[in-house]
C-alpha cells in the first residue's frame, strides 16, 4: 500500500521585498525563522536571474554577494551568523557549535541547539529537509538529493540530532520545501533500483515510489517526496508532524530555478534558524 503524505502546510508570503515560501507547520514556533526562497528580486542576469544565491554555479561572485545580502537582511542576520555547507552528495552531518567564514566541506546536513546561527543550503531541484524539536530546541537542515536519499542523509541527520541533543523522533517536526516532482523525476533503472532495494522500501512503501515511465527505454519516475516521508515514519517521526510541500520546481519555472530543466541555472536557498531571547 502506498504511503499517504500529509496534505501540503507551505504558503507563500513577502518579508521585506523578497517573496519566499513558508512551511506553515513551523510559523507558529517562538523563535523559528524558515523558509525556501524564490527566484525574484535579485539582480543576477540571465541565465542566473534574479535572485540566484548559489556561488558554484558561473554567476557574478558581485551578484550573488548582492543577491545573499539582501535575503539575510530582510530575515535580520548578519552574513557572519549564516552558516552553509559544500554539499557533495553524500550522507555526512556537521554539527554546528559557531559562526563558520566558509562553507563546511564535505557535508549535506547540518544541525544546532545554538541561538542566532542560520544554517542555508542551495538548491535547483533537490529537496530541502527542515527538522526542528521545539523540546531541545535544536533544528537540523538536510540538501536531499537522490544520492543522498539512497544513502539515508535524512535518516542520519535524525539520527544525528538524538545522540548530539538526545532529540526524541516522536517530537521532532519536519518540513520537505519545494522540489522536482515524481512526474517531472525521469531516472535509468540503475536510480530506480537503488530505491527498490532500500531496506526502508518493503516496510514504508518507499519502493512503489519509482514507477515505470517507458519500459522500452528503461526510464522510471521517482517520487523523492515518497521516500523521505517513508524513512521518516521508519525513523520514528510522526506522521502527522511531516509537512510535504507540493510546489514543483521543475514546472515553476516563475519561481524556482531548476537544474533539470534549464542545465546552466541559479539555485535557490533553504534556511532555517533559532532567533536568540
Amino acid at each position: 500500500m502506498r504511503l499517504r503524505i500529509p496534505a501540503p502546510a507551505w504558503k507563500k508570503r513577502n518579508i521585506g521585498d523578497l517573496t519566499i515560501y513558508e512551511a506553515s507547520t513551523m510559523a507558529w514556533l517562538p523563535r523559528i525563522v524558515q523558509g525556501y526562497t524564490t527566484r525574484n528580486g535579485g539582480v543576477s542576469q540571465l541565465p542566473y536571474d534574479s535572485l540566484n544565491l548559489g556561488g558554484h554555479v558561473g554567476d557574478s561572485p558581485e551578484a550573488v554577494a548582492s543577491n545573499r545580502e539582501r535575503l539575510w537582511a530582510d530575515l535580520g542576520f548578519r552574513e557572519t551568523r549564516v552558516v552553509m555547507a559544500e554539499q557533495v552528495h553524500g550522507d555526512k552531518v556537521a554539527v554546528v557549535t559557531g559562526p563558520s567564514l566558509t562553507a563546511i566541506p564535505g557535508v549535506d546536513a547540518m544541525i544546532t541547539n545554538v541561538p542566532g546561527l542560520m544554517l542555508a543550503m542551495c538548491y535547483a531541484d533537490c529537496a530541502p529537509v527542515y527538522i526542528v524539536d521545539p523540546n531541545k530546541r535544536a533544528i537540523g537542515l538536510v540538501h536531499a538529493g537522490w544520492r543522498g536519499v539512497s544513502k539515508h542523509i535524512v535518516r542520519n541527520t535524525i539520527e544525528r540530532m538524538q545522540h548530539e541533543y538526545d532529540s526524541s523522533p516522536s517530537n521532532m517536526l519536519i518540513s520537505v520545501g519545494p522540489c522536482i516532482s515524481a512526474e517531472s523525476y525521469e531516472v535509468g533503472s540503475e536510480v530506480a533500483n537503488l530505491f527498490r532495494d532500500m531496506s526502508v522500501g518493503k516496510a514504508s512503501g518507499s519502493a512503489l515510489a519509482v514507477q515505470p515511465r517507458n519500459e522500452m527505454s528503461g526510464t522510471y519516475n521517482l517520487d523523492l517526496r515518497q521516500v523521505i516521508f517513508a524513512e521518516c515514519l521508519e525513523a520514528g517521526i510522526r506522521a502527522a508532524y511531516v509537512a510535504v510541500s507540493d510546489e514543483d520546481t521543475y514546472r515553476n519555472k516563475r519561481d524556482f530555478f531548476s537544474h533539470r530543466r534549464d542545465g546552466v541555472t541559479g539555485r535557490n536557498a533553504a534556511y532555517l534558524a533559532m532567533r536568540t531571547e
